[in-house]
């Protein structure tokens, strides 16, 4: 059992998320789960990773960070990005990742809760790979919903005869909830049942 706490990073925290985002990039499933890719990450400079971790008007990263001694120190992550149309303003949730060891136990479910319930009442949305099959289930889960939109997913040309691969969006209708909060802290102990 892993004790942890969901917390938005400052910018001293660059290093454990940058270590946390090249784990995500190199995971096995990083081609379905991220458009980032490693070899691009690896070479970001000291200030993207602060300007990352830094919480700001229009962007927030929230972490599982490991309250045991042993064990890595993220233990997952989150970004919510402010995004504003005609129509209005969503958050966009990108990055979503636990590390493997911790997948199906209920961290990310945690996490992604935890995100809506800063989003000050908007609409949540996010993209999922249209095979990312075990992602689009916890997101349906937590009763986000297909939009019929998608968007071919970035990177290298398909092969010949082959259509290019999409990300399917799915959405959170707004709800209310509490206001942006990007200071509040919950502290959560991690049962193997995933509750």
């Amino acid at each position: 059992m892993a004790a942890f706490v969901v917390r938005h990073t400052e910018a001293r925290d660059w290093r454990a998320l940058r270590v946390l985002r090249l784990t995500a990039l190199r995971d096995p499933v990083a081609p379905l789960a991220f458009y980032e890719r490693y070899r691009d990450a690896l070479r970001l400079p000291r200030e993207e990773w602060q300007r990352r971790a830094a919480p700001r008007a229009d962007a927030l990263t929230l972490v599982a960070e490991n309250l045991r001694e042993e064990g890595p120190t993220l233990l997952g992550m989150v970004v919510l990005l402010v995004r504003t149309e005609d129509s209005g303003s969503h958050v966009q949730l990108v990055g979503v990742y636990a590390r493997s060891e911790y997948r199906g136990t209920g961290l990310a479910r945690k996490l992604l809760r935890e995100a809506v319930d800063r989003t000050a009442g908007r609409e949540v949305r996010l993209f999922v790979h249209e095979r990312n099959h075990r992602a689009a289930r916890c997101y349906a889960a937590l009763g986000f919903e297909p939009t019929g939109r998608s968007e071919e997913v970035p990177g290298d040309p398909p092969l010949p005869g082959r259509e290019p691969e999409r990300a399917l969006e799915m959405a959170l209708p707004p709800r209310p909830t509490a206001a942006w909060s990007p200071t509040r802290a919950t502290t959560g102990v991690f049962l193997p049942d995933g509750g």
